[in-house]
């Protein structure tokens, strides 16, 4: 999508969304491509199932060392 799409009643300015993309894009979340005047923004889809598995995996983690301080504590 161009950024006039993905801005389009988000109640958010372009300049906001463009730095945002930008973030993503440099985290490889999403792809931009020029077309004419406007760059089109893609997500790619792969990326942000890899990062959910990371982010799953650190959760997983977190429960476990909070299990295991609960109980310690409770002791």
């Amino acid at each position: 999508m161009s950024i006039a799409r993905l801005t389009a009643g988000a109640g958010i300015s372009r300049q906001a969304v463009t730095k945002h993309l930008r973030v993503l894009e440099r985290a490889g979340l999403v792809h931009s491509t020029p077309r004419g005047r406007e760059r089109l923004w893609q997500l790619r889809q792969k990326r942000l199932g890899e990062a959910q598995n990371y982010l799953n995996l650190i959760s997983r983690k977190l429960d476990r060392s909070l299990s295991r301080l609960k109980a310690f504590v409770e002791k």
